[in-house]
């Protein structure tokens, strides 16, 4: 039996050197062919869309080459910014001439008047044909008062008080209001000369008196209107910025 199996096995090794020596175990090359390959309809189709990106690119390509080119020439012949500058400038600059030569127009205001038809009379004859009445508040003097200063307390008062009668004053009163209040009035003039004339009096006797003007509050008739400085109306005064803003409102 050993001699058997071992018979088999030099068989066998004989066979594998035999088919190895012949090339059976050489995979066997196929020799060039030419018939043309088969090539699906898809991939037909994905080489021609390849085909047209890549043809649509190329032409964009060239296309961005000859904007760049286009406009580094049209950089290089362009004029120099300071000139542009220059123009901006004068174009500026008669916008703002135009514009303050528009506005030449000043505002003025005339007054007082007695009333609305004499403030008519008066734009009637200064040719106005558009204005507004103003009616401002105006302090006027009414009087001059002749005074002898407050004393510091009542027992002081009482001596000044007799001192004026000896010396002659009889019609005197004390002054209850006002910033002088406490002082005794000696007289009321209603222009101012008078007034002075009798205080140097006093002082010539030995009386140091003090004057002071009392007034009162009276509504007044203005009239604002706009013109021009070569056209200024007489008896108006020129507004100042602030109210020339409202003198048609």
């Amino acid at each position: 039996m050993k001699a058997l199996f071992f018979l088999l096995c030099l068989l066998n090794v004989l066979v594998f050197f035999w088919e190895l020596h012949f090339g059976a175990l050489t995979k066997s090359v196929e020799p060039p062919s030419n018939v043309p390959k088969l090539i699906l309809l898809s991939e037909r189709q994905t080489a021609r869309r390849g085909a047209q990106i890549s043809a649509y690119l190329d032409n964009s390509a060239a296309e961005l080459q000859a904007k760049q080119v286009t406009d580094i020439l049209q950089r290089l012949n362009r004029p120099p910014a300071v000139s542009n500058f220059k123009a901006r400038s004068q174009t500026a600059s008669s916008i703002g001439a135009g514009r303050q030569r528009a506005v030449t127009n000043n505002c003025y205001e005339a007054g007082p008047f007695n009333d609305q038809n004499a403030a008519q009379r008066w734009a009637n004859a200064e040719h106005l044909s558009v204005f507004k009445p103003v009616y401002k508040s105006i302090i006027l003097a009414t009087d001059f008062q002749i005074y002898y200063p407050a004393a510091k307390d009542a027992e002081q008062s009482r001596i000044n008080k007799l001192m004026l009668k000896a010396k002659g004053f009889a019609d005197v009163w004390p002054i209850t209001d006002g910033e002088v209040k406490g002082a005794i009035s000696l007289g009321v003039f209603n222009e101012r000369p008078r007034a002075m004339l009798y205080k140097n009096q006093l002082a010539e006797q030995g009386v140091k008196a003090e004057i002071r003007q009392r007034n009162k509050t009276r509504e007044e008739l203005f009239i604002r209107f706009t013109a021009t400085p070569g056209a200024t109306k007489k008896a108006a005064t020129r507004l100042s910025a602030g109210d020339c803003g409202n003198v048609l409102k």
